[in-house]
């Protein structure tokens, strides 16, 4: 039977809550981060080839070439056969031709998309030649003609930027899972005429577009040609990347895409025999970047060792988005670097000048920003091998000792798995139990803390809380509590609890102590501060894990740098710090707003969430029942309602709230925490009167960047000092394909305006 299919007429996440904040006890310096924006460059793939080409210009002799047998090919996928026809019979020679699309023979897959880069728009355009199918016209009867499937490689598109390419292959296309983009038409418009050789005929084809794991109904609007020998058409159809949970992309300080794009096919179609076989392998090498000669070992190659190598090399904090070991890996993506630097992305820096001077500032000189771009505008060389190792100047991450290195007690996290391997839960939140060793009996003094994540492909963040022995017999009741639930839905017994939010303990002397984030380095408190633990005092760990393909087993450690019994007869002193919580209220726009109305009035059980009430419903069915009563708390402690702080300026929202200080002392850092949508953030101790001191100033938020920072000069503070925190959101940071109020809560949809001040007690 044949698999053509006949054309009838007619027939591209997530993020939860990242509560650093809630620690009362603060790392001493930032100096590593996730950097959304980098990549891994395939340069050591070649490097023993283009180490020929650079030994050939540094020796004089210029005759050298690159050997791309040296290439070697990453990641083998197999396409299976484009198109299939089992019964010969089923085509006939007479009347009908076959056309196929081969790889790299002409045809070409592109995106076109809207995109705001470093506040420039533009569009940008990605292109792939690697896709197949076959085409049977039928000459007798055009309309009867018949298309297989269009298969695309996208993991070989390309676009002018190697950091977006991967970017977008990584963690949008997610394409070294899915490789392919699959068109399988089911209909066809625009065949009605006789057929004639040389002939334009517009044509719509509609068929089912695959993308990742979602296949929608689309249609491709174009022209095509058919000749003895050859056919070409040029098809395109605007879709939604929300459709299909591969965009908008939207990267504070960078870049933002608009929801539609246009996908085009420019198809060159070969005329073959039925008994040719057919291609039907998509497989292809990530190409390899050209490398040519530049000064670099005495202009770039100390300020990337200086400023950039010590969080992005292999195990480094930002390794697995961009790990520069080599001069290659940097000369690969030379226009790149440039950029970000250029633009102040990299390295990561968002207060502004009306900020104190805060310890280990990040940003990099004028001077520095504009010998990169010199180095890349002409043309990104070297003067040394492409293995040349980079090696760090200045060890950003400040180590402590690892006086104790404690593993979970009950074993390995591994989540929720279905039969077939994924993942039940996309976020996962997971309380686990670490027993502090206390040999001596009498408690102990932590002047250094660390998370250390194992599994860092799923580890998304950490709150780590100080539980007291008095409460053990709760902990276990959790425990045993989660056994039940899991026996009765099938799942995995797993170690530990469910605990989104916060650890879900009730016993008193529970607190956070800590709070992780991909690139956070460990704490380190001033001489003769730290954390008291008590003899017999637990941690909890609430790990939120974030799967996107499978549930590997984690064994994330708590390390420990204890005071010795001299430091301890020296005396030590508790540090304070307290978390302050203002209201967060973001309306809908009134476009949003009518959408939501239009359809609760005409699709039945749809729930109107720009109507407060019903996200405040919403949140209290996802959480609990205190969940939906912190909005209100928190409007209440700020002397407000909803009506004083539920306006918008366009898509902008704001909250601004003076709270008396808690704690007396030096400041010993600040921090500001809000979600994706934050915009801004400002904190101002004694606002409106002449001692007015802005802590922090940030022009820009960027959810990535949420760090502690540390004044350089001593700012005291006393207890009722007022403080001011000002919040800022804009509803179009975040696409939503439901339109919703946002307000103060947990999740990635729900917003914050969260803040805190470590403080050194006299």
């Amino acid at each position: 039977m044949s698999r053509w299919r006949r054309l009838d007429a007619g027939r591209i996440a997530i993020l939860a809550v990242l509560v650093i904040g809630t620690t009362a006890f603060f790392t001493r310096s930032q100096w590593s981060g996730t950097v959304e924006t980098a990549v891994d460059v395939a340069v050591d793939a070649v490097d023993v080839a283009v180490d020929v080409a650079v030994d050939s210009a540094v020796n004089g002799d210029d005759a050298g070439e690159i050997d791309r047998t040296e290439l070697v090919t990453q990641g083998e996928v197999v396409a299976p056969p484009v198109v299939d026809i089992e019964d010969p019979e089923d085509f006939d020679v007479e009347t009908e031709r076959l056309y196929r699309i081969a790889p790299e023979s002409g045809s070409r897959a592109s995106y076109h998309i809207i995109e705001r880069l470093g506040g420039l728009s533009r569009t940008t355009v990605g292109t792939t030649e690697v896709m197949a199918g076959e085409i049977a016209v039928n000459l007798v009867d055009l309309a009867a003609s018949r298309i297989g499937e269009i298969v695309v490689n996208v993991e070989m598109f390309q676009s002018d930027s190697v950091l977006r390419d991967k970017r977008i292959r990584h963690d949008y296309l997610a394409s070294s899972h899915w490789p392919f983009v699959r068109f399988r038409p089911t209909s066809i418009e625009g065949l009605d005429a006789e057929f004639a050789d040389g002939t334009s005929y517009d044509v719509a084809i509609t068929g089912e577009l695959t993308v990742k794991e979602t296949t929608r109904t689309e249609t491709f609007a174009g022209t095509v040609v058919v000749t003895p020998d050859a056919l070409t058409a040029v098809m395109s159809a605007t879709v939604l990347t929300s459709d299909y949970g591969v965009g908008p992309i939207n990267i504070a300080r960078l870049v933002h895409t608009s929801d539609e794009v246009t996908l085009t096919f420019e198809m060159v179609a070969g005329r073959v025999e039925l008994t040719s076989d057919p291609a039907g392998d998509l497989r292809r090498e990530i190409p390899a970047a050209d490398i040519a000669r530049g000064r670099f070992a005495a202009t770039v190659q100390p300020i990337l060792e200086t400023r950039c190598v010590s969080c992005h090399t292999t195990g480094g904090p930002a390794w697995s988005t961009l790990a520069l070991d080599t001069a290659g890996d940097a000369a690969a993506i030379a226009d790149d670097i440039a950029f970000v630097t250029g633009i102040g992305f990299m390295p990561p820096w968002l207060p502004s000048d009306l900020s104190p001077e805060y310890v280990h500032e990040w940003a990099l000189s004028d001077d520095e920003k504009a010998a990169i771009k010199a180095w890349a505008d002409a043309g990104g060389g070297l003067d040394v091998r492409p293995s040349t190792p980079l090696v760090a100047r200045f060890q950003a991450i400040i180590p402590i000792e690892e006086d104790q290195k404690i593993g979970p007690r009950d074993g390995l996290y591994t989540g929720y798995s279905r039969p077939d391997g994924w993942p039940v839960k996309k976020d996962d939140y997971r309380c686990q139990v670490h027993e502090v060793a206390d040999p001596e009996g009498d408690g102990n003094w932590v002047k250094g803390f660390e998370f250390r994540p194992d599994e860092v492909s799923v580890v998304h963040h950490s709150i780590v809380y100080r539980v007291p022995a008095a409460a053990a017999d709760e902990v276990m009741a959790k425990i045993a509590a989660e056994d039940r639930i899991e026996a009765a839905e099938g799942l995995s017994d797993e170690p530990g609890w469910t605990c989104f939010g916060l650890s879900g303990l009730g016993s008193e002397g529970v607190y956070s102590i800590q709070g992780w984030a991909p690139g956070q380095s460990p704490t380190i408190y001033p001489d003769g501060y730290g954390l008291y633990l008590w003899p017999g005092d637990m941690i909890v760990n609430q790990i939120h894990y974030h799967y996107d393909h499978d549930t590997p087993p984690d064994g994330s450690w708590i390390i420990l740098d204890t005071a010795t019994a001299a430091e301890v007869a020296a005396g030590m002193t508790h540090i304070t710090g307290s978390s302050y919580l203002t209201p967060a209220e973001v309306p809908c726009t009134p476009e949003e707003a009518a959408v939501a109305a239009e359809r609760a009035a005409t699709i039945d059980g749809y729930v109107d969430l720009c109507v407060r009430a019903n996200v405040l419903a919403e949140i209290g069915e996802k959480y609990d029942d205190f969940a939906p009563l912190i909005p209100g708390l928190l409007l209440a402690q700020c002397g407000g309602t909803v009506d004083d702080y539920d306006d918008l300026d366009g898509s902008i929202g704001y909250s601004s709230c003076d709270l008396p200080a808690r704690n007396t002392g030096t400041i010993h850092t600040v921090l500001g925490h809000m979600h994706e949508f934050g915009a801004a953030y400002r904190m101002t101790l004694h606002p409106g009167t002449p001692e007015e001191r802005i802590l922090l100033d940030i022009p820009v938020w960027d959810f990535e960047w949420q760090l502690n920072y540390e004044p350089v000069e001593d700012i005291r503070i006393q207890r009722g000092d007022m403080v001011r925190f000002e919040c800022w959101w804009d509803r179009t940071l975040l696409y939503m394909p439901e339109p919703r109020y946002i307000t103060w809560n947990e999740g990635t949809v729900d917003e914050m305006c969260f803040s805190s001040i470590a403080v050194l007690p006299d």
